[in-house]
C-alpha cells in the first residue's frame, strides 16, 4: 500500500472517530434535555399576584358533583385515566425549559419549548405590570355582559339536568353536573337512562357497583341499576368529551328516561381572551383618544384641533383624511394618516379608531368646537361604571338648538321582499345612577365609545358619504348605547349664506350630497328591508 493511500486510510479512521464521538455526545445531550423536561418545572408564572386576584382565583374552585349530597354512603371506584382527562382541563402550567440545550435541528429534533413571560421583566416592572393587568381586567369584568348562569332542571319531570350554562373548550371534556333520576313513589324492578350526543362522546368518570354501562366513549351512554340510589350515585360521573370541532357552537345532549326526554345545552367555544389595554396613568389623555375624519375642510378641522387644546392639551388626536392633495396637520399627540382620494365616511371612521391604543375613544366631526360643556370626564365616568358601549352628547346647533338624536328601532318580520323597520325618535329608559343620561339604540354623531366593542362592529365602507345610524344597524344587538344631556359640543355653522360659500364648500358639498337612492338600495340589499318607517 502507498504511503498516500495510507495517510487516507489514518484520516478516514479519525473522521469515523470523531463522528462517533459527537453523536455520542449529541445523544447523551439530548437524552439530558428531554429528562430535564418532563421533570423540572417553572417557578410560579409571577413573582408578586395582588392578594384581591388569590381571593378572586380561591372562590372560582369549582366544586364537583359527586361531592356532598346524600349519597354519600355508595361507594365508587374513580377511573384515573378518565380523571386525568378531566383534571387537564384546568392544568395551567408549562414544562420549564431547560436554558442549557436550546438546539433547533428541525426536522431532524425539534425540542420543545415554553416561555414564561413574566421573566422578561425585572421585580419592580412586574409589580406594576401585574397591578395595571388586575385592574385592567377588573374593568373588563365589570363591564362585560353577565355570564349565563348554570340552571338546573327540577320540577315535574323526574329528570333533573342542567338546562343553561354549561360550557367546555373545544376538544376538551367537562362533568355535566345537577344530574338525578328522582321517582319517589314508583317502584320498577330496574332503572335505564339514556344519554344522545351529537358532538361529542360520553363516558363515566367513576365505576359504581350495581350499574350496568353500555356505550361508554360514544355519543349514546346507557346506565341501568337495581337500586335507584346506586343509578344517581353514577349520574354524578358522567363526562361529556367534545370531538366535532367548531369554535363557536353548541351540542344539545337528551337525557332520556322512559317517555321523559331533557335537553341539555353544551356551549363549545373557546374561553374568551382578555383584551387590556395598556395605560400608566388614570387621567383621560391616558384612556381616551380624540378620533375624527376629515375631507377638504382643513380650516374647521384646525378650529377642532385648538378647541382639543384648548381644554385637553396632551390628548391624542387621531385624524383620517382622505382629501386630493392632503394638507400637513402637525402638532404634539396628533397622528394625521391619509387615505387614497375621495375613500369616504366610513372607511376613514375604521381607520382612525383602528390606530386608537386607549381603552375608549371620543369620536367628533371636524367641524365641531369643544366649550366648557364638553366634559369628557363625565362620559369617562357613566361609561368606566356601567356596562354601555357608546355613551352619546348632545351637539349644539345654529341659535342655540340642543340635538341629541336619540332614536329607537324595531325590526318587524317581512315577506320575501324583506322585513320592515321602524324608527322611533326618543329612548327606553334612564341609565341607572345617572339620571342624566337616557338608554336609545342610536346618538347623534358625537360619542365616547369602548374601543375593542366598537372595533367588533365596524363601520362599512360602503357608506361612503352619507350615513351614520347604518353603524348602529350594524351593532344592534351587540351595541349598549345611551346618551347624556349632561355634556355637548358645538357645531360650526351648517348654513352659511349661499354668498358667502367658498369654492371648498361647494367642492365639499358636491362630495358630500348624495340623492337618498343610494342610502335605500344599500338598506334594502344589506339589511334586508323592504321599508322604513320614521316616526
Amino acid at each position: 500500500m502507498s504511503p498516500r493511500a495510507v495517510t487516507v486510510c489514518k484520516h478516514r479512521a479519525m473522521l469515523r472517530v470523531l463522528l462517533g464521538a459527537c453523536l455520542s455526545v449529541f445523544v447523551v445531550m439530548m437524552t439530558f434535555n428531554l429528562f430535564l423536561m418532563r421533570t423540572v418545572r417553572a417557578p410560579a408564572d409571577l413573582r408578586y399576584i395582588p392578594a384581591a386576584w388569590r381571593k378572586g382565583k380561591a372562590a372560582e374552585d369549582t366544586k364537583f358533583p359527586w361531592e356532598g349530597g346524600d349519597l354519600q354512603d355508595v361507594p365508587f371506584a374513580m377511573k384515573e385515566e378518565v380523571l386525568q382527562m378531566v383534571a387537564n382541563e384546568k392544568n395551567c402550567s408549562c414544562p420549564y425549559e431547560n436554558p442549557l440545550i436550546k438546539l433547533t435541528l428541525h426536522p431532524i429534533y425539534h425540542p420543545p419549548s415554553s416561555a414564561y413571560l413574566s421573566a422578561v421583566f425585572n421585580q419592580t416592572e412586574l409589580r406594576d405590570v401585574v397591578n395595571r393587568k388586575y385592574r385592567e381586567r377588573d374593568r373588563l369584568k365589570q363591564r362585560a355582559p353577565p355570564q349565563t348562569p348554570l340552571l338546573f332542571a327540577d320540577g315535574r319531570s323526574p329528570l333533573s339536568y342542567p338546562t343553561q350554562g354549561l360550557r367546555v373548550q373545544p376538544r376538551k371534556s367537562t362533568i355535566i353536573p345537577g344530574l338525578k333520576l328522582r321517582i319517589p313513589d314508583e317502584k320498577v324492578a330496574t332503572y335505564t337512562v339514556e344519554f344522545i350526543a351529537r358532538l361529542g362522546v360520553l363516558t363515566t368518570l367513576a365505576d359504581v357497583p350495581g350499574v350496568a354501562v353500555e356505550g361508554a366513549e360514544s355519543t349514546y351512554l346507557s346506565l341501568t341499576a337495581d337500586e335507584l340510589t346506586h343509578l344517581n350515585r353514577q349520574l354524578q360521573f358522567i363526562v361529556y368529551t367534545n370531538t366535532y370541532f367548531d369554535p363557536d357552537t353548541v351540542d344539545y345532549v337528551e337525557y332520556r328516561y322512559g317517555g321523559f326526554v331533557g335537553v341539555i345545552p353544551i356551549q363549545i367555544h373557546y374561553k374568551p381572551m382578555l383584551q387590556a389595554f395598556n395605560y400608566v396613568d388614570d387621567d383621560i389623555a391616558s384612556k381616551v383618544t380624540v378620533a375624527t375624519k376629515t375631507f377638504l375642510r382643513y380650516d374647521k378641522l384646525r378650529q377642532m384641533i385648538d378647541s382639543v387644546r384648548h381644554f385637553y392639551p396632551t390628548i391624542t388626536i387621531i385624524i383620517a383624511d382622505d382629501s386630493e392633495h392632503p394638507e400637513k396637520v402637525e402638532g404634539q399627540n396628533i397622528e394625521h394618516y391619509t387615505m387614497p382620494f375621495n375613500k369616504g365616511w366610513f372607511a376613514g371612521r375604521n381607520l382612525a379608531v383602528s390606530q386608537v391604543t386607549t381603552p375608549y375613544f371620543l369620536w367628533v366631526d371636524d367641524d365641531f368646537i369643544f366649550t366648557a360643556e364638553t366634559r369628557v370626564d363625565l362620559l369617562l365616568k357613566v361609561i368606566e361604571n356601567t356596562n354601555l358601549d357608546i355613551v352619546g352628547g348632545g351637539v349644539y346647533e345654529e341659535l342655540g338648538i340642543r340635538n341629541s338624536w336619540t332614536q329607537k328601532i324595531r325590526i318587524e318580520d317581512g315577506d320575501e321582499l324583506g322585513d320592515c323597520m321602524f324608527q322611533t325618535k326618543g329612548y327606553y329608559h334612564k341609565v341607572e345612577g345617572f339620571p342624566e343620561c337616557v338608554v336609545a339604540d342610536v346618538v347623534i354623531n358625537f360619542f365616547l365609545g369602548d374601543t375593542a366593542k366598537v372595533r367588533s362592529v365596524g363601520f362599512d365602507p360602503q357608506f361612503a358619504r352619507i350615513g351614520h345610524e347604518e353603524f348602529f344597524l350594524d351593532g344592534l344587538g351587540k351595541l349598549r348605547v345611551a346618551s347624556c344631556s349632561h355634556v355637548s359640543v358645538s357645531h360650526t355653522s351648517k348654513m352659511p349664506l349661499p354668498w358667502k360659500k367658498s369654492k371648498l364648500d361647494l367642492q365639499y358639498s358636491s362630495f358630500r350630497d348624495k340623492p337618498e337612492s343610494f342610502k335605500y338600495k344599500q338598506l334594502f340589499y344589506k339589511f334586508n328591508l323592504k321599508c322604513i318607517h320614521l316616526n
